[in-house]
């Protein structure tokens, strides 16, 4: 086992999987220490940084495949998209799925499937947020102004602003602390966003569905409202509380269509380049910046008479993020709140139904039996048998074998408890989960309709205000056979306790001898059972519960049922009351199914509404090429950040490399306006640099570690000598860390490089901008592209780590949170992967006077000392 000599960072795990990996499909958490693989089985596992696993999912089908996994900004939640076209999301603290099977964006008769997925967050008031970070440049300068007084100088009302260090990072926390924060609305923004449903207690989560016989174990899953963390994750979300942020969840087909929504909402917008360019596209990478409303993509572009691809820089403007100011986080959680509500509902009645059909399975199977005997026999029906014994205590010798030697007492318990424990749940699912959970989505709504009605017509929801009033009308007739629903639940309970009590002593007494003295006793004994209400629950609730016009799934309505109008309250009354009465009733009208399938309808005709207003306000339709030729183009990474010195434009930085010439790395500057209507317009800056390594030098990755340093894998051969006068040429693998720019690092992390001499970028004339525009458009020809070349003293410079030579890296996956930075490698092997720290600080023990000294691990020939860690 060969080593090799140079510096090298601390190594906190190294785990050999079972299982191969797929190199593209690996992700580092952005909070916690989590890392995602996908295995050559089409496997999901999440490992924690000691190698021990902490969730996953499982193939879903034999012939799925997973084709892209993306955490969220925040950690919370990982997406994973399969091959056939549809998305599941989990959860990171829980690790269950809160969303299965999200569709697939477009239908067609080519089901796309995910090429890339990104997940970010977008500030609505921008400005808000860099005056609390102290990013924001202070106004005061006026023309004509004598240059000697100072404007910008801090005044005694700004002595003690600004002084806690609160950076951006603090706001894409796992669960950042929003009153420390301190970008509270101001008072007539507070009162437009108040919520009262914060003073409402929390929905329970949705009890399990009960253990079916021959089940091994109950079902591990109850769905995504199966535990209180579930439910409060996506009803009592942290990330509602923030007003002044939107989280988007963008995916990207390979047909070229992008679909950004903002989560957790489940409906989705179509965009895609303009038809007249006549090109197909693949999106590659996704990158964005809170301070800016447009993603950048990095997109692979292919003319239909072209046979080489091009790879282009394309902004996704989200436009309708600014356009609705506070009012937009308002709308999107509250609809997205709405959607979730709707699926707990329907959790909840599906939850009911099969409960109710549990207490009545159990019952009809010891029934058929005795129904079937005394059909052979000639002898009345069982119901009237037994409403015979009941009043007159005269019992068939049928009846009386069935109760002592077929039900028998054990019969009888299972036949108790089944009924009772499954009303007991229907009644409390009804009570503490349905009915609040309508409550909800009646507040919702007409807090939309008051929306709706303040605002000018055509604001979001382009439908007029009667449709909010048809929706509270859906949820007042589902409220009312609710109640009644309950009302009747409890009734038949309390009547199948006394029933049950009745048949028990029935088994007892029948199975005793005649003449015996316990009969005697018994006899003597007054049984405290309800013969009236025993009788009742025969007649009726026996055979043919109350609770059937209520519960029977929509499918067993007629044709005109369906397809019926929805009815009204008055109806929904007047055919409760006709049931009551025995007379004819509308079906549709009890059918809670039906009238909640009405309901469903009418909320996705309301988020179409502002899917379609979403829609009309994003843009992408204009891009800037930035690489072509006939060989594969690979796109490493691409990153986006602010600076404070650069008048609020952000900058783009996208690194790419071609087959053909793997020594050279090509960074892309682009800084452009924080909202890209047009370009080239909203450029106000492009260059290209090319890194080139010595011929011999391979470049196997390269990523953006933060704002300041770029991460580079290569490997080199390197010439030793042996005792023969003969040569050896190995392959050493080294980890470099190059600056790319000079903004200044927080206090909480290490420089990652040891020299603050960033990557020299040449700005292009802005003449040469309309010639890289898509379709038609060429990339920065090689003579106006800046070339720096990095020698053997340059590379020795910026070395971080070199792998020792039994560990050949294959593809490197980094986390930059401040304080916490790692960089993933992964073997070529694809199932050995190695965690090493960025930020560790090693201690060295200097000879000279026997002092200690604490240096940084990027010292040139540091190593790091184990001892102590």
């Amino acid at each position: 086992m060969g080593s090799s000599s140079g510096p090298r960072l601390l190594q906190q795990t190294e785990k050999i999987l079972l299982h191969p990996i797929h190199p593209h499909l690996i992700c580092y958490c952005p909070t916690m220490d989590l890392i995602a693989v996908v295995t050559d089985e089409e496997n999901l596992d999440v490992y924690r940084i000691n190698g021990q696993r902490a969730f996953g999912l499982k193939r879903k089908s034999s012939d799925a495949a997973i084709d892209c996994i993306c955490w969220e900004f925040n950690g919370q939640a990982i997406a994973v998209a399969w091959s056939d076209g549809f998305t599941d999301i989990l959860s990171a603290e829980t690790g269950k799925v809160i969303h299965k099977d999200l569709p697939p964006p477009t239908s067609g008769p080519q089901i796309p499937r995910i090429q890339c997925i990104g997940w970010g967050l977008n500030f609505i008031d921008v400005d808000a947020v860099k005056r609390r970070t102290g990013s924001s440049k202070k106004k005061g300068k006026a023309d004509g102004v004598s240059p000697s007084i100072d404007f910008d100088a801090p005044t005694t009302e700004e002595w003690d602003a600004f002084k806690d260090g609160t950076t951006l990072e603090d706001f894409l926390q796992r669960q950042p602390d929003l009153q420390a924060l301190d970008i509270a609305p101001d008072l007539p923004d507070q009162l437009a966003v108040m919520d009262m449903e914060t003073l409402l207690p929390k929905l329970p989560a949705i009890p399990m569905p009960p253990v079916l016989p021959f089940m091994r174990a109950p079902q591990a899953d109850s769905g995504a409202f199966g535990s209180q963390s579930q439910v409060d994750s996506l009803l009592h979300s942290h990330h509602l509380k923030d007003h002044n942020s939107v989280d988007m969840f963008i995916r990207c087909t390979n047909v070229g269509t992008v679909h950004p929504s903002i989560y957790d909402s489940l409906e989705t917008v179509d965009v895609r380049l303009p038809p007249a360019w006549s090109v197909e596209s693949r999106p590659l990478l996704h990158t964005s910046h809170p301070y800016s409303c447009s993603h950048g993509l990095l997109v692979e572009t292919k003319a239909a008479e072209d046979k080489q691809s091009k790879l282009a820089f394309v902004p996704l403007t989200l436009g309708f993020i600014p356009s609705a100011g506070i009012y937009l986080h308002l709308v999107a959680s509250k609809t997205s709140q709405l959607q979730n509500l709707l699926l707990y509902v329907q959790q909840c009645m599906q939850r009911i139904r099969t409960f109710w059909k549990h207490s009545q399975d159990l019952p009809s199977k010891f029934m058929m039996g005795i129904s079937e005997t005394l059909a052979e026999k000639g002898k009345a029906n069982f119901v009237q048998t037994l409403y015979h014994f009941a009043c007159t205590g005269v019992c068939s010798p049928l009846l009386r074998e069935w109760l002592v030697d077929e039900l028998q007492e054990q019969g009888h318990k299972r036949w108790d408890h089944t009924v009772t424990s499954s009303l007991s749940t229907l009644i409390s699912l009804i009570h503490e989960n349905l009915l609040p959970a309508l409550d909800r989505c009646s507040i919702v709504i007409s807090r939309l309709r008051g929306l709706v009605r303040y605002h000018d017509e055509d604001w979001i929801f382009s439908g007029p205000v009667s449709d909010f009033d048809t929706l509270l009308t859906h949820l007042k007739n589902l409220r009312l056979l609710a109640h009644t629903t309950l009302l009747y639940a409890g009734d038949e309970k309390r009547q199948f306790a006394s029933f049950s009590k009745w048949l028990r002593f029935s088994i007892d007494y029948q199975a005793t001898d005649p003449d015996s003295q316990s009969r005697q006793e018994m006899e003597a004994r007054d049984p405290g059972v309800d013969i009236g209400m025993t009788l009742e629950y025969i007649q009726y609730g026996l055979t043919k519960s109350d609770l059937e016009p209520y519960l029977q799934p929509s499918d067993q309505l007629s044709p005109e049922q369906k397809q019926a109008e929805p009815d009204s309250y008055e109806d929904t009354l007047e055919a409760i009351d006709s049931l009551r009465e025995e007379e004819s009733y509308k079906e549709g009208a009890l059918c809670m199914d039906q009238v909640l399938h009405h309901f469903s309808s009418a909320c996705a005709r309301l988020f179409q509404q502002t899917s379609q207003w979403q829609e009309e306000n994003i843009n992408m339709d204009c891009g800037i090429v930035l690489e072509d030729g006939p060989v594969e183009m690979k796109a490493l990474d691409m990153r986006m950040l602010f600076s404070s010195a650069s008048d609020d434009a952000i900058t783009t930085y996208i690194s790419t490399m071609s087959t053909a010439q793997p020594a050279q790395l090509h960074i892309h500057r682009l800084t452009h306006e924080p909202t890209i209507a047009a370009l080239p317009e909203a450029i106000q800056a492009y260059a290209v640099t090319t890194l080139s390594f010595p011929s011999a030098t391979k470049i196997l990755d390269a990523k953006f570690a933060d704002d300041n340093a770029l991460l580079v894998l290569v490997s080199r051969p390197e010439t030793a000598g042996s005792d023969t006068h003969t040569t050896t040429t190995t392959t050493t693998c080294i980890l470099l860390s190059i600056p790319y720019t000079t903004l200044p690092t927080t206090t909480s992390s290490l420089p990652l490089v040891t020299t603050t001499a960033p990557m020299p970028f040449t700005p292009l004339a802005p003449s040469t901008f309309p010639g890289l525009l898509l379709p038609d458009g060429a990339p920065v020809p090689g003579p106006l592209r800046t070339t720096l070349a990095l020698q053997h003293d340059a590379i020795q410079t910026y070395t971080r780590h070199v792998f020792e030579r039994r560990f050949t890296p294959l593809k490197m996956v980094v986390n930059g949170r401040v304080g916490r930075r790692v960089v993933v490698v992964l073997g070529s092997d694809r199932k050995h992967y190695r965690v090493l720290d960025l930020d560790f600080k090693a201690r060295r023990t200097t000879r000279e006077g026997d002092r200690e000294e604490e240096r940084s691990d990027d010292s040139e020939d540091s190593d790091v000392e184990m001892a102590g860690v």
